[in-house]
C-alpha cells in the first residue's frame, strides 16, 4: 500500500489523537501514530479499505479494538453485548492505567514479557485491560511488578496494575467488572505507593473506613507508640506481610533473629496484643494502616 499522504494530500499524521467532526480519524499501529483525513476525499469503498489497514476512531472518541474477540469484549463490557466464548472455564480482568498514550508500545511490551496468551481491551486513552484465561501458571504480582519496572525502563511509560479475581465466564462478569473498576479506582487513592494492587490491597482500607473512629479511640496510646516510632511500625507491619515469619522478617531488617524476636515480645508484654495470633495481626495491621494514612 502507498504511503497514506501520497494518496490522500490533505491526510494529517500525528502522534497523539486530534478528533475533528469533519475528518475520518484512524490508528496506525505499524508505526504508532494516528491519521485524519478530510471526509469527503474518501468514497465509500476507501473507508472500508482504510478500515482493513488501520483502526478506526469514531467521532466520539472510542476507538474500535485491534482485533474481532477484542471488540467482541468491549462490546460485552461496555455496551451490554453477549459474553464472547472462552477456552477455559474462568477469567480474570487486570485493570492497567498508563502514564502515555502509546499502545503499540504497550503492547510490544506486554506481548514480548508475558508468555499468557491474553486480549488487551481499551478502555480509555491510557486505561486498558488484559483478559487472562484460566491456566496452571497465572500471571503473579512479583511478575506484574517486574513487567511495571521493564514497561518503564525501557519505554518510558509508568503503570499501575490492579490484578482482579478469577470468576466464571458469564454475563455476570459485567457486573464483576464495574465493581473491580471501582476498587481499583480507590486503590490508587487509598495506596497510590503501590504500583500493583489487589482487592486483598483494598479491602483493609474499606474497612477502616467504616471503624476508623472507634479504633482510634480503643487503642489512641498504641497508635501514638506507632507514630513516634514508625521503626517499630514497620517492623511489626513487615512481619504481618511476611506471614508472621520471624527468620525471612529479620533477614529483611538486617537484624539477629533473636533481636527481632525480643522486639516482638516486648511489644507483646507492653500491649496484651498477641502479634503472633491470627486475630492480633490483623488488629496490629489495622492500626499500623491507621498510623501510615495521618
Amino acid at each position: 500500500m502507498q504511503s497514506i499522504d501520497v494518496i490522500y494530500k490533505r491526510a494529517i499524521t500525528t502522534e497523539q489523537p486530534k478528533l475533528d467532526e469533519s475528518r475520518l480519524h484512524y490508528y496506525d499501529k505499524q508505526q504508532n501514530r494516528y491519521i485524519s483525513i478530510p471526509k469527503e476525499d474518501v468514497s465509500e469503498r476507501e473507508e472500508q479499505l482504510l478500515s482493513h489497514f488501520f483502526v478506526r476512531i469514531r467521532e466520539d472518541g472510542e476507538a474500535s479494538q485491534f482485533s474481532s474477540a477484542e471488540q467482541a469484549w468491549w462490546n460485552f463490557l461496555m455496551k451490554d453485548g453477549e459474553c464472547p466464548a472462552l477456552n477455559a472455564d474462568r477469567v480474570r480482568f487486570l485493570y492497567m492505567k498508563l502514564s502515555e498514550n502509546d499502545r503499540g508500545s504497550f503492547l510490544e511490551a506486554a506481548h514480548t514479557f508475558f508468555d499468557h496468551a491474553f486480549l488487551v481491551v481499551w478502555t480509555g486513552e491510557k486505561e486498558c485491560i488484559l483478559i487472562e484465561e484460566e491456566s496452571d501458571y497465572p500471571i503473579q504480582k512479583t511478575e506484574a511488578q517486574t513487567f511495571l519496572d521493564v514497561l518503564a525502563g525501557d519505554f518510558y511509560i509508568t503503570g499501575r496494575l490492579f490484578i482482579g479475581r478469577f470468576a466464571q465466564a458469564s454475563a455476570s462478569l459485567r457486573n464483576l467488572y464495574k465493581r473491580e473498576t471501582e476498587a481499583a479506582r480507590k486503590a490508587v487513592l487509598l495506596v497510590p505507593e503501590q504500583r500493583v494492587t489487589t482487592i486483598e490491597t483494598v479491602i483493609p482500607y474499606l474497612f477502616l473506613a467504616q471503624s476508623r473512629s472507634e479504633l482510634s479511640e480503643l487503642f489512641a496510646e498504641e497508635l501514638k507508640w506507632f507514630e513516634s516510632d514508625d521503626d517499630l511500625r514497620h517492623t511489626l507491619q513487615l512481619l504481618i506481610q511476611n506471614h508472621l515469619n520471624v527468620s525471612q522478617t529479620a533477614k529483611q531488617l538486617h537484624l539477629h533473629r533473636n533481636s527481632l524476636q525480643y522486639r516482638i515480645d516486648k511489644f507483646i508484654d507492653r500491649t496484651s496484643i498477641d502479634v503472633r495470633s491470627y486475630e492480633g495481626a490483623l488488629l496490629v495491621y489495622m492500626l499500623c494502616l491507621i498510623s501510615t494514612q495521618k
